[in-house]
């Protein structure tokens, strides 16, 4: 059973999309352990819908929490999510989806070394990135029927929240639904001591892989965001990627997170960005791809007057 020591964080969470592109879900268990001496396990859900966006977050004692890593399993009160389901009721949400994983490898935005590192305090990786969803999920009385919706399954854990990011993820373009891209911009810190922005990047396309996972190999990398637009590329030997994920304030919901050493951060998702990227190089032919399927998210320190928190 994962229980570390504070401080420490850890997600476990799937996200899909619709076939059509119109609605997404977001389904997250976390643990939360605080220098302040603050714990608790929280239940997050949140929907994309044209009829609007709706969000809700259920906080539980630590002690009603179990995260296993074999099986890869994590269960909050009554609710639970592990490689193929993830069901669960809170007073205002219930769901029950199945997961069909997909086979493909995990996705490692970092090198190897780095998780078994002190550093860098925040690590991501995507356990299925090409994920099928199918199943049933109810919010604020909006009924969604889950058929045959694509995404990911998720693992985030470490000490300490990154400063601020922009983190991207598609789980399929629209003319290349196998090619998948998890990408970020990041400034993390040496103890109070802030370190320039990196840019990090996975992407997946026509049987190979183009990346960079390193801070040495971020030199050749870039990427510059606000909210709520992104724009990176990278150029390593005769590989080129370059390209943009964007979205509306509409189409973003605003949440609250609490960090491990105390205060807050201010994230802000959207499952229904857009992306554009051009690629070329020596692996792949020279194309366009677009998906109506990203996942943009920023994370600062500061609200962004042009979208409500929801939570």
């Amino acid at each position: 059973m994962t229980i570390a020591q504070a401080p420490y964080y850890e997600s476990r969470f799937i996200r899909a999309n619709a076939p059509n592109a119109d609605r997404a879900l977001w389904v997250r268990e976390t643990l939360l352990l605080t220098t302040t001496g603050a714990t608790s396990a929280d239940v997050w859900v949140m929907v994309f819908d044209p009829s609007g966006h709706h969000a809700v977050k259920q906080q539980y004692p630590i002690d009603d929490a179990v995260f296993d890593r074999d099986p890869w399993t994590a269960r909050i009160a009554n609710t639970s999510l592990d490689d193929t389901a993830a069901a669960g009721a809170l007073p205002t949400a219930t769901w029950e989806l199945s997961i069909s994983p997909g086979g493909h490898d995990p996705v490692r935005v970092l090198a190897d070394h780095a998780y078994q590192r002190r550093f860098p305090p925040a690590k991501t990786m995507v356990r299925h990135p090409l994920a099928r969803f199918d199943g049933r999920l109810e919010i604020a009385d909006r009924v969604l029927d889950v058929d045959d919706w694509t995404g990911s399954v998720n693992h985030n854990w470490g000490t300490r929240h990154t400063p601020a990011y922009a983190y991207g993820q598609v789980c399929g373009f629209d003319d290349a639904p196998d090619s998948t891209l998890e990408i970020i911009t990041a400034r993390t810190a040496l103890g109070p001591v802030a370190l320039p922005g990196a840019t990090l990047f996975v992407f997946r396309h026509a049987g190979q892989e183009f990346a960079v996972r390193s801070i040495r190999g971020s030199l050749q990398t870039h990427g510059r965001y606000a909210p709520f637009r992104w724009t990176f590329g990278a150029r390593v030997g005769e590989q080129m990627i370059q390209g943009e994920i964007t979205t509306e304030p509409a189409d973003v919901i605003g949440l609250t997170y609490a960090d491990t050493h105390g205060g807050v951060k201010y994230c802000y998702n959207s499952s229904l960005a857009h992306c554009r990227i051009q690629v070329a190089g020596k692996a792949f032919e020279r194309s366009e791809l677009v998906s109506r399927r990203a996942m943009f998210e920023i994370l600062t320190d500061a609200p962004v007057d042009s979208v409500p928190l929801l939570v």
